[in-house]
């Protein structure tokens, strides 16, 4: 059996039948080896085909989203095949691996589920972790970046746009200065040194941010920088 026949024998139950979807009746309806069963069904929940839940007895369910079960189907597989339903001759698959696999003790047949049940888990929880685990982010260089047009387009209101990129020795004093100005000089008086003084300002917070970006950090250029390395 393919995956793809075994993803439709798995659909058929869930959608002709009221029989719950564990590993049990999956692999007696479809009939798959169950190290090949755990693979597909872990494979089938990572793309979304599929989800799980546990039950409150530790059993694990799986659904289909998406697609409603029949109102009144079978419950059992003894009552479907009293139906003589589309999955009918299901059971067949089922005792033909029965007969197939070598004889075990209980005990051993039940450890060896136990620590599939873990393995599936475990699995289960990464597929969802992976899933849900938000984008890289591009890398420390590019987020360490300054936008030349934002900077600009801030700059162009005024020297608050220079906090952006520039240097705060140089912005914190020129956005001050300019707030002071805007609240005592009536507004002609400063319309028309604004058509200059703007987009002076906005050249201003482009050479700020370009000075940033090839620098890696906040560059004066109207003071002289006395860091000393």
């Amino acid at each position: 059996m393919t995956r793809e026949q075994f993803e439709a024998r798995v659909l058929e139950l869930w959608m002709s039948t009221r029989i719950p979807l564990t590993r049990a009746h999956v692999q007696y309806h479809t009939g798959v080896p169950r190290q090949r069963l755990n693979k597909w069904l872990d494979e089938l929940t990572g793309d979304g085909v599929l989800e799980f839940d546990v039950d409150d007895d530790g059993e694990m369910m799986w659904k289909v989203p998406g697609a409603a079960r029949a109102s009144d189907g079978p419950r059992t597989f003894a009552e479907m095949g009293k139906r003589g339903g589309a999955a009918g001759s299901s059971p067949q698959p089922g005792r033909a691996l029965a007969r197939r696999e070598e004889p075990a003790s209980k005990k051993k047949r039940g450890m060896d589920e136990a620590t599939d049940e873990l393995a599936s888990l475990g699995r289960a929880a990464m597929t969802l972790a992976n899933r849900s685990r938000p984008p890289a982010r591009a890398t420390d260089e590019s987020d360490n970046k300054k936008s030349l047009l934002v900077s600009a387009g801030l700059s162009f209101l005024g020297p608050l746009g220079w906090l952006y990129a520039g240097s705060l020795r140089e912005a914190l004093p020129a956005a001050a200065i300019a707030i002071l100005i805007a609240a005592v000089v009536p507004t002609f008086l400063l319309m028309p040194i604004l058509w200059l003084a703007m987009p002076l300002s906005a050249v201003v917070g482009l050479v700020y941010a370009w000075q940033y970006n090839r620098q890696g950090e906040r560059v004066p250029l109207f003071l002289d920088d006395k860091k000393k390395e």
